[in-house]
């Protein structure tokens, strides 16, 4: 089940974290995989037998040029996965336009140009799917260009589902919680969104980047042919309701006040 035999796949942001564990999974399970990243990616690529194209996913002309190279391998391209991203963090009030032009260049842009660009090799059975984030479904504070960002991706991807659908073309998403990537640690308040996280979620787990990658295997195959437009959320719980976590630090809170008052 969810064989890749045969099948061409580009994957952004390939160099490390999601994507590096995306080109793994594709390639162990039969795919010739392309790997675009910013950063040399060219080792890993030779060792699962694929091919690195450096890309800056922000680049119109260069992500074209990628779709192009990974075409000529067979003619086609039957999987991509828009991966590449940037994190920004900042408070609204201190927000600086550049900020914002750089999360929507990489993150959302990269999205449509990688879209817009493969869509002329892909034919019937198709699969595109977009790294968003948890952040492109629910706000957090000091991460709105971030969050705009992502939820553009989320946005992006239903209208090119509706879109390409009659192309039998499938374009979903995935959000996942914190995942344990370079990005993440390098974050100055990885700490205190990994503590909200999952203090916020039933399921307490930092996300692995191969199971991001499971995820996404599952939504290429062909075994999953009916789901397009969809953003699956990686998140533990967090987007179900009050965790049990939440509700013992409400309570602890309440009790403090409580002793306060009777003081």
């Amino acid at each position: 089940m969810f064989e890749l035999d045969g099948k061409v796949a580009v994957v952004t942001g390939a160099a490390s974290g999601i994507g590096a564990a995306v080109a793994r999974r594709f390639a162990a399970a039969g795919a010739t995989v392309v790997l675009a990243d910013v950063t040399d990616a060219s080792e890993l690529a030779a060792s699962i037998n694929g091919r690195f194209v450096q890309t800056d996913v922000g680049n119109e002309d260069q992500v074209r040029a990628l779709m192009a190279s990974a075409a000529e391998l067979s003619g086609r391209i039957d999987i991509c996965v828009n991966n590449a991203g940037i994190s920004s963090w900042g408070l609204i009030v201190d927000a600086r336009a550049d900020d914002y032009t750089d999360a929507f260049r990489v993150n959302t842009l990269g999205v449509l140009f990688g879209i817009k660009h493969v869509v002329p090799y892909m034919s019937s059975g198709g699969a595109i799917v977009n790294t968003a984030s948890i952040l492109g479904v629910i706000g957090y504070p000091t991460n709105a260009a971030y969050v705009a960002s992502k939820f553009g991706i989320v946005g992006i991807t239903k209208v090119a589902a509706i879109e390409l659908g009659a192309q039998r073309i499938r374009v979903n998403c995935v959000c996942p919680i914190s995942v344990n990537t370079p990005m993440l640690n390098a974050q100055p308040n990885r700490d205190e969104e990994v503590q909200a996280f999952l203090s916020m979620a039933g399921y307490q787990k930092v996300v692995e980047p191969e199971e991001v990658a499971a995820t996404m295997h599952f939504l290429v195959s062909d075994d999953c042919l009916v789901m397009t437009g969809q953003s699956l959320i990686l998140d533990g719980g967090l987007t179900s309701g009050v965790s049990p976590t939440i509700l013992e630090l409400t309570e602890d809170a309440f009790n403090r006040g409580a002793s306060k008052v009777q003081a």
